[in-house]
């Protein structure tokens, strides 16, 4: 059954016996912020009484709306391949339809446990992140940062990808081992 199901942490935009995908678009804030760094740009461009210096102004404003924007990310979670890929796509690769700059392909089978992870960042508060664990120890994150607030939304989506891949949590292993 295909379906969708959306979250403020990734949208799970297909979902059947074989495959799982997850997208996770930029915010309206940060939306807000290019729009805005571009805006503020193109008022030091018109204000100028150069040209050449209004150019640099707005090019400038450009450029750092595009350093500000998040990116756009993916999951893709494939039994029938046993693979497992994560993109990262910039606004430039999205507008001139380029394939990924960044991907991470891993294979399904070697995937141990689904985690969310916290780090407390100093005077900001706490973030949190749904990452897979691999049997080798290392750990790959669904999105390059972290979401504030409430773990619940990773948590939500920690489960169900443990769900679709069949595997049991921490919890249920420590205790079949205790029994």
């Amino acid at each position: 059954m295909a379906w969708t199901w959306t979250v403020p942490y990734m949208t799970v935009t297909h979902l059947d016996e074989n495959s799982m995908k997850m997208i996770r678009k930029p915010p309206f804030r940060s939306w807000l912020v290019f729009f805005g760094v571009i805006a503020a740009g193109a008022y030091c461009a018109y204000e100028s009484r150069s040209l050449k210096l209004g150019s640099f102004y707005f090019a400038c404003g450009v450029m750092l709306a595009h350093v500000a924007m998040d990116r756009w990310e993916e999951c893709q979670l494939n039994k029938a391949k046993n693979s497992v890929r994560v993109f990262h796509r910039t606004l430039y690769d999205v507008i001139l339809g380029r394939q990924p700059a960044r991907c991470v392909v891993s294979h399904l089978s070697e995937v141990m446990d689904i985690r969310v992870e916290s780090e407390t960042l100093k005077y900001a508060g706490t973030t949190y992140n749904v990452a897979l664990v691999f049997d080798t120890g290392f750990s790959l994150g669904l999105t390059s940062a972290g979401t504030y607030g409430n773990r619940e939304i990773q948590d939500k989506l920690a489960v169900e990808i443990r769900t679709f891949l069949g595997l049991k949590s921490s919890i249920e292993i420590m205790e079949s081992i205790d029994a």
